[in-house]
């Protein structure tokens, strides 16, 4: 449950942009007036020393629209969805701009890679649930920005975690912080083990990251951001049948097994901001890089990818009295290396065989944008409009592949709020669009250099309305319903069991839906908190490879019906908790011929915080239970896998336990 919607308190140049910058829309709109469904969660250090915190689900619980399902597999990491839009991702994300600190993790192409994201760091999520390409151009479905910006007092600050649990885990986690009035510095560190629950799923990962703000001159800040992943093991079990899933669920395919399936990852990536108030405006350039070498075998090749990209960004933000202009301009590049091989090795030793890709592959996107609102009264107006232009390009010689695609997009947004006491009702039209991914380009049946000359981009068109408390009060809420109109569909589809993924375009799709968030304080101990989607998303004119209609058939992945429900009891220095989630049935394959059953999970978190007297040093213990009751299910699917395997097993009762230090 996200709490009451309400300005961000950020550090700002400009007293008249303090009250209205929203960092999630890189706008001058507030989060109080936004007339879009916008959702922003935050947590304090007692609160994530409580949680385990092992993946992004723990954040995306609380936050109405958004559904990330961890699939218990560090190779392939967490599925993440928004009112639908990314259920196409075989790996990664898809469809939804995901930001780290200031820092896209989704680049050039569209692609978003978060396992450089240590949920257990994370302070503030802020959501926006519905189109948002006007802000943030291709591949933005919606928006989920994550900071790890602490709120601490002036001074230095430690913090320290170690924990251990069920499947051979164990962490641990370093955080130091120095605040003071011109310069602000958190650094931060994990290194996590585990054997997995399945077979054939251990994996151990490094990740790194800090934040900085130092103030220049009374007119000026640099803002810097930096983190890094290094993860030299993350097996890959594959999915499973529906039998071996239910009777087995720890099963490991033997066909990845013995290819030695898994993934390896070095990443880095950085950025800086510079922000100006002039007489003209606020100034507000950012660039940012990233540096990622992967390789990652299986069972149909080894994928081997070296990877430079990143991007800069200018604004000139401008305030006349009700009215509020931004423009700018942003440039991404995407360079790859990329380098295919068949998998000739067995016994759990990937060999690398003949050749099949080899091909550099850059991606450039140029954007031009302006955006605005106007007050009048309890009304406000936003309106905005993006141009983007992407070119991908390789060194190909084929003559029989295409070397070269170009797309161009033209995205508007217009919206209208209005809050005539302590909430506010807001509609608004957005858009969005999707443009294949190097992976999707390259991937085609009869293989080889080039990139696929037919894929074009997916376009998105939504409406949204709703209502939305303002203000701190003791009970809150946050009520949408929506509809998204989907152009273009990028259809995955496989030839083969345990074969690549190939893509085109096929037909359209329409989700329609109600979601919201509830929460209520009974007293200063207990309160309890609730999300609810309701989702209907269909098929519109789609049809197989052997021609058979799937108009009217359900888009799989996406539940009709999801709930998550927490009750917090928080006496003194006694933090506890108990959690529900319910997700319902949903189709696993186009024509709906399976699906995943319906399931319930209860979880429960306990800590306690001990502070020494008289000093700043304090202990705080903590255990969490998941799946309180061992119910079997299955917590995540693969969408449209060969032969049946659609399953992921999610874990039974299982615990982790540790303590954190602070000083």
């Amino acid at each position: 449950m996200a709490p009451p919607l309400q300005a961000q308190q950020q550090d700002s140049l400009s007293i008249d942009l303090e009250p209205i910058e929203v960092t999630a829309l890189r706008s001058t709109v507030s989060a109080t007036d936004a007339p879009l469904s916008l959702s922003i969660t935050s947590r304090n250090v007692e609160s994530i020393n409580a949680s385990s915190s092992l993946s992004l689900k723990s954040i995306g619980d609380g936050l109405p629209g958004l559904w990330i399902n961890d699939r218990q597999n560090y190779a392939l990491g967490e599925q993440m969805t928004i009112r639908g839009l990314g259920w196409r991702a075989a790996f990664g994300v898809r469809g939804i701009q995901v930001v780290l600190n200031g820092l896209p993790l989704t680049i050039a192409d569209g692609q978003s890679i978060t396992n450089i994201i240590d949920p257990a760091f994370i302070r503030r999520a802020e959501l926006v649930r519905g189109p948002a390409a006007t802000y943030w151009g291709n591949s933005s479905g919606g928006v989920l920005y994550l900071s790890t910006d602490p709120n601490y007092s002036k001074g230095t600050h430690t913090r320290l975690r170690t924990m251990a649990g069920s499947y051979g885990l164990g962490k641990g986690e370093a955080e130091f912080s120095i605040t003071s009035d011109k310069h602000n510095i958190n650094v931060y560190s994990s290194y996590l083990a585990t054997d997995g629950f399945r077979d054939y799923s251990s994996a151990n990962l490094w990740r790194s990251g800090l934040t900085g703000s130092l103030q220049l001159t009374d007119r000026s800040r640099i803002q810097y951001s930096a983190a890094s992943i290094y993860m030299p093991e993350a097996q890959h079990p594959s999915s499973l049948g529906a039998e071996d899933a239910s009777n087995n669920p720890t099963k490991a395919r033997d066909y990845f097994v013995n290819a030695g399936s898994g993934k390896q990852i070095t990443q880095g990536q950085a950025g800086l901001s510079y922000i100006l108030d002039t007489s003209a405006g606020v100034l507000n350039i950012t660039g940012y890089g990233t540096y990622r070498d992967l390789n990652n075998p299986l069972p149909f090749g080894i994928i081997t990818v070296n990877r430079w990209a990143g991007g800069l960004r200018a604004t000139l933000d401008k305030s006349f009295n009700r009215f509020h202009l931004q423009g700018g301009a942003e440039m991404k590049i995407q360079h790859d290396d990329r380098i295919e091989f068949e998998n000739i090795g067995e016994n759990r030793q990937p060999v690398r065989g003949q050749a099949t890709v080899n091909q550099l592959e850059q991606v450039w996107n140029q954007a031009l944008f302006v955006n605005g609102t106007y007050e009048v009264g309890d009304l406000n107006f936003t309106a905005g409009l993006r141009y983007d232009r992407l070119r991908f390009s390789t060194d190909s010689l084929s003559t029989r592949r295409t070397s070269s695609r170009a797309f161009q997009s033209v995205s508007p947004s217009i919206g209208l709020s209005y809050s005539p006491g302590p909430y506010t009702l807001f509609t608004n039209l957005s858009t969005s669009f999707q443009a294949p991914t190097t992976t999707e380009l390259v991937n085609r049946p009869s293989g080889g250099n080039g990139f696929n000359p037919n894929l074009q981009p997916e376009k998105t068109v939504g409406i949204e309305t709703g209502i939305r408390s303002q203000s701190a009060q003791q009970f809150t809420y946050d009520i949408t319903a929506f509809h998204l109109w989907i152009y273009d569909l990028l259809f995955p589809y496989q030839l083969q069991a345990d074969g690549p993924t190939y893509y085109r375009n096929q037909g359209e799709t329409a989700h329609t839906g109600l979601e919201g968030s509830l929460s209520y304080r009974f007293n200063p101990d207990w309160q309890v908190s609730t999300t609810a989607n309701l989702t209907r998303a269909t098929f519109r004119k789609a049809q197989t490879l052997d021609s058979t209609s799937l108009s009217g058939k359900d888009v799989p992945g996406i539940p009709n019906f999801r709930f998550h429900s927490k009750l917090s009891w928080s006496p003194q220095n006694l933090i506890t908790s108990i959690s529900y989630e319910f997700a319902d049935s949903y189709a696993v394959n186009n024509l709906n011929q399976n699906k995943n059953d319906s399931y319930g999970v209860l979880d429960f978190e306990l800590s306690y915080r001990y502070s020494f007297t008289g000093s700043s040093t304090s202990l705080q213990p903590f255990v969490n239970i998941n799946n309180l009751l061992d119910v079997r299910y299955n917590g995540s699917v693969a969408i449209n896998n060969q032969g049946g395997r659609y399953y992921e097993p999610a874990p039974g009762r299982n615990w982790q336990a540790g303590i954190a230090v602070t000083f």
